[in-house]
């Protein structure tokens, strides 16, 4: 019974660590990673994931037939933008 007790607490204790874990502040060239998704979107680019590449904002965005493309852009002005390859 004692370890039964044991397991459950630690298992509730798990679970409501969770959701913490989950709002994790995450930032992007020190922007808050929902406000650049809400940002992308006021400029008509819908994303499914967001994340610092180099000197640019790299975004995973719906291609329309049921995959995405990777598109980058500037941290500062959201303009897309071509990374030099070189």
């Amino acid at each position: 019974m004692k370890t039964l007790s044991i397991t459950t607490l630690v298992a509730i204790a798990g679970f409501t660590a969770l959701p913490t874990l989950a709002m994790a502040d995450t930032t992007i060239h020190g922007r808050d990673e929902f406000a650049l998704e809400a940002a992308l979107l006021d400029r008509g680019v819908a994303t499914e994931r967001l994340e610092e590449w180099g000197g640019y904002v790299r975004a995973w965005v719906p291609n329309g037939a049921g995959g995405t493309s990777m598109q980058f852009f500037d941290p500062d002005t959201l303009q897309q933008v071509e990374p030099y390859r070189g």
